[in-house]
C-alpha cells in the first residue's frame, strides 16, 4: 500500500513541477530601436562546434556589434577555427588560481565588449535566425536578465541518458512551475545589460562557483534584480555532449549536486516524491508478477504505462529524446541516480571532478 501511495503522489508531482514549460514568446513584425548586443561565446575544445554557432549567429535578423570568441588555453584548434569565421578571438594561456574556467571566460569576453547587452552562449547551441531577436525584444518588455535552457538535440544511444537530467534541472530551478520561482540561471544562454552585469560584479561574484549559472541567479536575487527564465525549441538548441558518454558523465557529474544543494526543501521535498514514484513502479511491479498478484500487477502495469505516456509527453517539451528510450525509461532513470549518487559524495567529502582536462573542487 505504502509503494502504491507513493507511486501515485509522486506522479500528481508532475502537475506542478512541469505546469508549464515557458517559451520565447513571439513578437511583432514592428521595427523599432534595439539595444546593441555583444554576444560572448566561452570556448574550451570547441573547434568542431564554433563553425556551427558562428554561422548561425552571421543570419541573425538584427545586428551584431562585436562576436567574442574567448578561448580558453584550449588544446585544438579553438582560435584558429573562430578567427576563419570571422569572430573577435581572445587567448587565454592561464586563468587565476581562485577562478573557474568558464567564469574567467565570461569575465575577459565581457571586459572588451561594446555592446549595451551581452549575451553569454555556449559554443554547442544553435540558433534559428530570428532567436537572438526574440531575446531581446523579451528583454526589452521584461526589463529582466533573460535565460533560456536550449531544446536538447540527441542522435546517439548514450544521449538518451540526460532526460532525467534535463528534467530535474527543469524541475528544480522552478521554472516550469505554476509561478515560475527560479533558484538560478540557465548557463548555456544567459542575456543581460551590461550595466547590470557590472554591477554585480560580473561573473567575477561567482568566480569560485562550479555551477556559476545557478549562483548568479541568487546574486541577482540578492540586488533584487529580475530575472526570467525560457525554455528552447528548435530555433534555440544544443547537443550536449556529443563527445561521448565519457563527457556526459563528467559534465552531470559536475553540477548536479551542487544545484541540488541550492534546492529550496519544499521543491527538493516534490523533486524527490517525483522520482520516488519513477522508481517505485518499475521495482514493484516484477514481485507482483512473480508471486501471481495479478491484481496488483495489472495496477503497477497501468502506472508504468501512465509514466511512459507522461514522459513522453515531457520529453518532447524539452528535447528530441526517443521513444525506445522513453519505454525502458529505468534505465536512463538508473544513470541518472548513479551519477547523482556520485556526485553527491564527491560534493559531501570535497573531492575533485574532471572537465575538459581541468580538476576542480566541489566545495
Amino acid at each position: 500500500m505504502f509503494m502504491l501511495i507513493l507511486s501515485i503522489v509522486g506522479m500528481a508531482m508532475t502537475g506542478i513541477l512541469f505546469y508549464h514549460f515557458p517559451r520565447l514568446p513571439h513578437f511583432s513584425d514592428k521595427k523599432g530601436e534595439t539595444p546593441t548586443v555583444s554576444v560572448i561565446i566561452p570556448a574550451r575544445n570547441e573547434a568542431e562546434n564554433l563553425p556551427l554557432i558562428l554561422e548561425d549567429l552571421k543570419k541573425q535578423t538584427i545586428p551584431i556589434v562585436d562576436i567574442i570568441c574567448v578561448d580558453d588555453s584550449s588544446s585544438d584548434d579553438t582560435a584558429a577555427v573562430a578567427l576563419a569565421h570571422g569572430a573577435f578571438v581572445i587567448q587565454l594561456k592561464e586563468k587565476p588560481a581562485q577562478w573557474m574556467g568558464k567564469s574567467w571566460a565570461c569575465q575577459c569576453g565581457a571586459a572588451q565588449a561594446k555592446g549595451e547587452l551581452l549575451l553569454f552562449i555556449d559554443a554547442d547551441v544553435r540558433l534559428g535566425h530570428q532567436a537572438i531577436e526574440a531575446l531581446v525584444h523579451q528583454q526589452m518588455v521584461q526589463q529582466a536578465v533573460i535565460s533560456v535552457q536550449p531544446y536538447h538535440h540527441t542522435q546517439q544511444f548514450y544521449e538518451q541518458l540526460s532526460l532525467f537530467f534535463n528534467l530535474v534541472l527543469i524541475g528544480a530551478n522552478g521554472a516550469a512551475l505554476p509561478k515560475q520561482r527560479a533558484i538560478g540561471l540557465f548557463g548555456p544562454i544567459i542575456l543581460m545589460e551590461r550595466q547590470v552585469y557590472w554591477q554585480i560584479g560580473g561573473h567575477g561574484s561567482v568566480r569560485q562557483c562550479i555551477a556559476e549559472d545557478v549562483s548568479l541567479g541568487e546574486i541577482l536575487k540578492a540586488a533584487n534584480i529580475p530575472f526570467q527564465l525560457f525554455i528552447g525549441n528548435h530555433d534555440i538548441r544544443f547537443r550536449m555532449y556529443a563527445g561521448g558518454i565519457g563527457d556526459l558523465i563528467h559534465g552531470w557529474t559536475k553540477n548536479m549536486a551542487t544545484g541540488a544543494s541550492k534546492t529550496p526543501i519544499l521543491r527538493g521535498i516534490m523533486v524527490f516524491c517525483w522520482i520516488s514514484s519513477l522508481i517505485a513502479v518499475p521495482m514493484t511491479l516484477p514481485p507482483f508478477l512473480a508471486a501471481g498478484q495479478w491484481g496488483f500487477a495489472s495496477l503497477f502495469l497501468t502506472l508504468y504505462v501512465l509514466w511512459v505516456v507522461l514522459l513522453k509527453h515531457l520529453s518532447k517539451e524539452i528535447g528530441d529524446f526517443r521513444f525506445w528510450g522513453i519505454i525502458l525509461y529505468p534505465i536512463p532513470l538508473l544513470a541518472f541516480l548513479m551519477i547523482f549518487m556520485v556526485s553527491l559524495i564527491k560534493k559531501i567529502f570535497g573531492l575533485q571532478v574532471h572537465w575538459k582536462g581541468r580538476s576542480m573542487g566541489t566545495r
